[in-house]
């Protein structure tokens, strides 16, 4: 017998092994290997994050352009940035407006100070960014703003957003295997009660599954590395470990051959 892990990958290739090897593996086995198919799950996303240059602020904070109406970007069209200031004598809105004093309004607002751009929710400050990655042709119409702003806010927070996707990203990675490896092998157990197939028990079905998620996982993983987003990544998954399932009851049909 191999030694885990090589007992492990020595059962994900054929459908024979998949069902053979189900047997005799430790609780510390089957734990160890869940943690590391989530963890070659988490790894494309983690590149993608680190790659990063922008990401969209609006998508943490639904409706944060609201105010950055037509009417608004029409006035500031006059707005400069020189020297890492913000210059602008034209007209100033109720939520989006050029002054060194913050004004009370109810919802998302721009102050645009000299130094620097705050943005608030009531009285709530949300963000306070520096213009120091911005340029006067960001004023030009509203998509280049509101893409000035996401890029120069997710520069300076790069850290805790970047932490912020990725738990998101791990957690949803983590929900969507444990509800594929949970709900099939609680499905073959009950099944497993008609004594046509050849499961012993509960933990027979969760290595059995797990043997059925191997390639799935590692082709997902692959998939993910090529930039695919991780709806993407869950789908692929999803996809090919049904299709082990089948393939693996088509050669075996869930008994143990002689």
């Amino acid at each position: 017998m191999q030694p885990y892990p090589l007992s492990y990958f020595s059962s994900i290739f054929t459908a024979k092994d998949s069902f053979a090897k189900r047997k005799d593996s430790k609780i510390w086995q089957k734990l160890l290997t869940t943690f590391f198919l989530i963890a070659l799950l988490v790894i494309p996303t983690s590149i993608q994050v680190a790659n990063l240059k922008t990401y969209p602020l609006d998508t943490l904070l639904e409706g944060v352009y609201d105010p950055l109406t037509q009417e608004v970007m029409l006035d500031f069209k006059q707005a400069q940035i020189v020297g890492d200031q913000f210059l602008y004598s034209g007209k100033s809105h109720e939520k989006v407006y050029a002054s060194e004093t913050p004004q009370d309004v109810q919802g998302f607002s721009y102050q645009f100070t000299k130094e620097k751009l705050i943005i608030r929710k009531d009285k709530e400050n949300l963000a306070e960014i520096s213009y120091q990655h911005f340029s006067t042709k960001d004023f030009a119409d509203r998509a280049s703003l509101t893409s000035a702003i996401s890029q120069a806010w997710f520069r300076e927070n790069r850290i805790p957003t970047s932490l912020l996707i990725m738990g998101i990203s791990s957690l949803l990675l983590a929900i969507n295997f444990i509800f594929l490896i949970l709900g099939s092998t609680l499905i073959l157990w009950l099944i497993s009660k008609t004594k046509f197939f050849d499961f012993r028990n509960f933990g027979e079905c969760y290595q059995f599954s797990l043997n059925c998620l191997g390639l799935p996982t590692l082709l997902a993983c692959l998939f993910g590395l090529f930039q695919q987003p991780i709806q993407t990544v869950i789908l692929v998954q999803n996809m090919l470990f049904a299709l082990a399932l089948v393939w693996v009851f088509y050669k075996t049909r869930f008994r143990d051959l002689d």
